[in-house]
């Protein structure tokens, strides 16, 4: 039986955000390389420009504000925690709402439409076929002048808020409704690539998690589980023609480790770095 609880996108995100700050509390030094590596990438591949925007600024954990700040005219931090907030405030003082400014929202610019579509849709029965009709809208961020756009994590993890939402909403679910869900994923992911490279910008940045790795230390494999969904498996490895590529890397990224988030198993996820320039005269 379902709960009387209505979950929401709003609390998901709230939840996340203040599971991942407190996660990172309890395993701050396996996260670490993960993050210097995060940073290192950043401030190596960004050119100074006039206002840049960072997608997924979250707890400003893996990327260097002062150095945006110092190399850009403008910073823009955008997430849909509005937990961010106070972090945000306490890191930048006066700067904010000055030369660093914030924006709270849902980053798809798709997901609270959803939310409406799917409470609608209230025949179990209905549920696969409502997923499957689910079309992603071009987000605001992606009309808006940037010269540069960081997006940090957001390509695996955003379909994660999506899952876990329909999840609690509809509890166990079908094997159709699964692969359906699937597919919507995938969805968010391909609306998130063309987002960035259909905006203005002339530079992306971009980091996302391709696999998860779960592990036993009483056993030698590794379960491994795909990140990317559909057409982004192979998009966010290449870009359209208008752009060419400054530089790529790739790290594992210690999430959970065994012991200390879970007694059962451990969790690493494989993170890839992608930065792109736009070529001259193709916008």
């Amino acid at each position: 039986m379902l709960s009387l609880f209505r979950p929401s996108i709003d609390r998901r995100f709230r939840v996340m955000g203040a599971g991942i700050e407190q996660r990172h509390q309890r395993c701050a030094s396996w996260w670490e390389p993960h993050l210097r590596c995060s940073r290192e990438f950043i401030r190596t591949s960004l050119r100074p420009c006039r206002r840049v925007a960072v997608l997924g600024a979250g707890r400003l954990l893996d990327v260097d504000i002062e150095m945006l700040l110092a190399h850009s005219q403008e910073v823009h931090l955008f997430d849909a925690d509005s937990g961010c907030l106070s972090h945000w405030r306490a890191r930048l003082g006066p700067r904010l709402g000055g030369r660093a400014f914030a924006h709270i929202e849902d980053i798809t610019g798709s997901l609270k439409r959803w939310e409406g579509i799917l409470r609608a849709s209230r025949r179990r029965g209905d549920l696969a076929e409502c997923l499957r009709g689910l079309r992603a809208v071009r987000p605001a961020w992606s009309k808006a002048e940037f010269c540069s756009i960081v997006s940090l994590n957001l390509l695996g993890q955003i379909p994660l808020y999506w899952r876990d939402f329909v999840q609690a909403s509809r509890g166990r679910l079908s094997g159709d409704d699964e692969e359906a869900l699937a597919a919507s994923m995938g969805e968010l992911q391909r609306a998130h690539l063309e987002a960035l490279f259909s905006s203005g910008a002339g530079q992306l940045v971009m980091l996302f998690d391709s696999e998860y790795y779960r592990y036993r230390s009483s056993e030698s494999e590794w379960r491994v589980e795909p990140a990317l969904f559909g057409p982004a498996a192979m998009n966010c490895l290449s870009a359209p023609p208008q752009f060419c590529e400054l530089a790529r890397e790739s790290w594992l990224w210690h999430l959970a480790p065994q012991f200390v988030e879970q007694e059962s198993e451990g969790e690493i996820h494989r993170v890839e770095a992608r930065a792109w320039l736009r070529k001259a005269g193709s916008r």
